[in-house]
């Protein structure tokens, strides 16, 4: 296991100069999925990445719940690096409503993740406080509380010198079980948030407080994650509607940023690009978001990017899909007026 700590021990694939310069041989790519699952575990690489997270700000900030006019449901599905076995997948789903006898809004939110032998769920509630001021401004703060179940399947595993194959499997390390198990823990996120006109301001922690778990002999602790968002929402023209968007998130051994802008057409089309990473050390991917709005109640996203890091030849693209449901009526309240939920409202 000692090995495994000093060989594997990056946080992405792109910080792996063991692998960058060599040959993609069919054992290099199995030593490829075993890194990728001891860098999430010894690490905690727990936060998964969206495409998304820069059009929904509730995805990281609690303090965003409950923003839209109205009860909305989004749900998001990721797969990353196709083409590459193993590779990361997510799924979330949540829902929130702005309730005005609470003087904010409430949350509730689910998050699967996979990774090579890794698997992650979370489900979450939570409430924001906003206190308006001016003209189409306000401030909020929220939290999120909620569980974690972290799952371990020893059998998906592959070690350089292990012996598998006619049913054999065999790690040779005593440290690496081949029966499944798992174990869970709380979490807490808090965040602040302003909008100040079209102006969107976000600073949230998530894990601010967490739990350790003991899984086999592996003691596994979700590690803070600090994000910071800035966004700018303005009419390009009489049709068409810009916004743009930068995020910066960091955990105790990374520092990445994400970037988005995007157009919308008579509120109905939108067309944007993204870029992760702010350096040559730090670029991973680049990508457009492409959307519709199918009626009055549903819109429909997909997010593309292209992987640049350096292993780019072992995987493909990171694919994302998006779909958002707005009650357009505001509880209590009647019927909304004629707006439509484009994604300055996403």
């Amino acid at each position: 296991m000692d090995y495994l700590r000093k060989v594997f021990s990056f946080e992405s694939v792109r910080e792996c100069p063991a692998v960058i310069n060599k040959p993609l041989s069919h054992d290099l790519k199995k030593l490829i999925f075993l890194f990728l699952f001891v860098s999430s575990l010894l690490h905690g690489q727990q936060v998964e990445q969206y495409s998304f997270g820069l059009l929904y700000d509730g995805l990281r900030n609690p303090a965003a719940i409950g923003r839209a006019e109205s009860l909305r449901a989004i749900g998001i599905v990721r797969q990353q690096w196709v083409g590459l076995s193993g590779s990361p997948s997510s799924q979330y789903g949540v829902i929130d409503v702005p309730l005005g006898m609470l003087s904010g809004g409430v949350g509730l939110s689910f998050q699967q993740s996979t990774l090579g032998a890794h698997k992650v769920q979370r489900a979450k509630l939570g409430y924001s406080f906003h206190k308006p001021f001016g003209d189409h401004s306000y401030v909020a703060i929220g939290t999120m509380i909620g569980m974690m179940m972290v799952e371990y399947d020893g059998n998906k595993l592959r070690t350089p010198s292990g012996i598998y194959g006619n049913g054999q499997i065999e790690h040779h390390d005593d440290l690496l079980s081949l029966v499944p198990f798992s174990g869970n823990t709380y979490g807490v996120d808090v965040g602040l948030y302003g909008r100040i006109q079209n102006l969107d301001i976000g600073l949230s922690v998530v894990n601010a407080l967490a739990g350790k778990m003991q899984i086999d002999q592996l003691t596994y602790e979700p590690q803070r994650h600090f994000f910071g968002q800035l966004g700018y929402e303005f009419d390009w023209s009489g049709a068409i509607q810009l916004k743009t968007g930068v995020q910066v998130y960091a955990n105790s051994t990374i520092l990445q940023s994400q970037a988005l802008i995007m157009g919308t057409w008579n509120e109905v089309y939108s067309l944007g690009a993204t870029i992760r990473g702010y350096g040559k050390t730090s670029q991973e991917s680049i990508g457009g978001i492409a959307g519709i709005k199918l009626n009055e109640h549903f819109q429909l996203f997909y997010s593309y990017e292209y992987n640049i890091l350096p292993l780019r030849n072992v995987f493909d693209a990171n694919h994302e899909l998006a779909i958002v449901y707005s009650l357009n009526k505001p509880i209590g309240k009647g019927r909304l007026p004629k707006v439509i939920y484009n994604p300055r409202y996403f």
